[in-house]
């Protein structure tokens, strides 16, 4: 727990966590990192992403079994997104070293850069890139000349591409984005799914006009239109089983409190644990709303997680008398965008408050330390596997 301190002291403020990636204060959380990872026998490398690996010494004998998460937040973000995969990797990784277990492979921690996607909109950008799907001359252009803070160029990141050979397995432990396992009275949750999702960006026209000249019956209000969108999104994702919908952000032309709005852009976000639900959502409301112009931002087909890896999981608990179930996730998270890949699987700690991105995300000492502890068994298992 005193490394989780350490970590939670960088970028702390009254208002929450602000370790934003490409920063000062996450390059300062990357050379706490350092200092430990090497404080019990790692030698740490950056891939060309900019990307921290911390690895055993026999790092050359093979592809490498590997856990651990990512040290940026959100704004004013809370202390355990990240940070508690990342410091869980190090105690369970310090405890395997130490006890000298026997290996057949390599053993890694990494610390992926730029996870949130705060600063630039390009989430999951280590990730994305080490699996060749970045766009690489795109989010250069987007974030300038900040990745130089960690030497990484459009070269190097095409390089990164490289890394993923070196990834046996991905194992990340994460706090809980909800609440979930306090309702089911569940300690710990094995992600089976990561969900499929879309973003969309929706346009509504209509006929900017004088507020107080123009009457009622003559005006073609596009704000009117969003509006019953709004309510839309959220009465088709109700009808469907483990569907959610999301209208976030709304932008308003001329935008003045003196005139009529005539043009009207609203983002879109559906999720589910089917692509053909979430398929199925975003047709349903382009057919409701014919006249609005739907473009797609992105589109994540999500993933299924490794059914070995999950069960040496649910092995350990279940030795350690650790209270689990299995539990889909919703957010994106590196483990993901690895899981086609690479085989991978996602551990997530409760978390009473069921906040996520914000100050009062939590997770008790207790749980904290059982997944360190499951965690640790099942590194443990995946390094003996052949």
């Amino acid at each position: 727990m005193s490394w989780f301190g350490e970590l939670a002291a960088i970028g702390s403020s009254e208002t929450g966590w602000n370790r934003l990636a490409w920063s000062p204060l996450e390059a300062e959380a990357r050379a706490w990192f350092m200092r430990t990872a090497e404080s019990i026998g790692l030698r740490v490398q950056q891939d060309g992403a900019g990307s921290l690996w911390a690895v055993t010494e026999d790092a050359d004998r093979g592809p490498w079994v590997c856990a651990g998460s990512h040290l940026d937040t959100q704004p004013n973000g809370g202390a355990y997104d990240g940070a508690l995969g990342v410091v869980s990797a190090l105690v369970a990784t310090a405890a395997l070293v130490e006890q000298g277990s026997p290996r057949r492979h390599p053993l890694a921690v990494v610390a992926f850069v730029d996870e949130e996607g705060a600063r630039f909109r390009t989430p999951t950008f280590a990730s994305l890139a080490i699996t060749g799907r970045l766009d690489v001359d795109h989010v250069l252009e987007v974030m300038g000349d900040a990745p130089a803070i960690y030497h990484v160029t459009r070269d190097s990141l095409l390089a990164s591409r490289s890394q993923l050979e070196r990834i046996r397995c991905f194992l990340e432990v994460h706090v809980e984005q909800g609440r979930s396992l306090i309702d089911r009275g569940l300690a710990l949750g094995i992600a089976d799914v990561l969900a499929p999702r879309q973003r969309w960006r929706v346009e509504f026209d209509g006929e900017a006009n004088h507020a107080g000249t123009t009457a009622m019956a003559g005006r073609r209000d596009a704000l009117l239109t969003a509006a019953r969108f709004v309510l839309a999104v959220d009465e088709v994702a109700r009808a469907r089983a483990g569907a959610v919908g999301t209208v976030g952000k709304i932008e308003i032309s001329p935008g003045s409190t003196n005139s009529i709005p005539g043009h009207v852009a609203a983002s879109l976000d559906v999720r589910a644990l089917e692509r053909e639900t979430v398929t199925s959502m975003v047709d349903e409301l382009r057919g409701r709303f014919g006249e609005a112009v739907f473009g797609l931002e992105s589109s994540n087909d999500g993933a299924r997680f490794d059914d070995d890896l999950r069960g040496r999981l649910a092995e350990a608990a279940a030795s350690r008398g650790v209270t689990a179930g299995d539990l889909p996730s919703y957010a994106g998270h590196d483990a993901g965008i690895l899981a086609p890949h690479v085989p991978s699987a996602m551990l997530f700690v409760r978390n009473p408050t069921g906040a996520s991105h914000t100050p009062a995300e939590s997770a008790s000492e207790a749980d904290c330390l059982a997944a360190c502890q499951v965690l640790c068994d099942a590194l443990a298992a995946s390094l003996a596997a052949g």
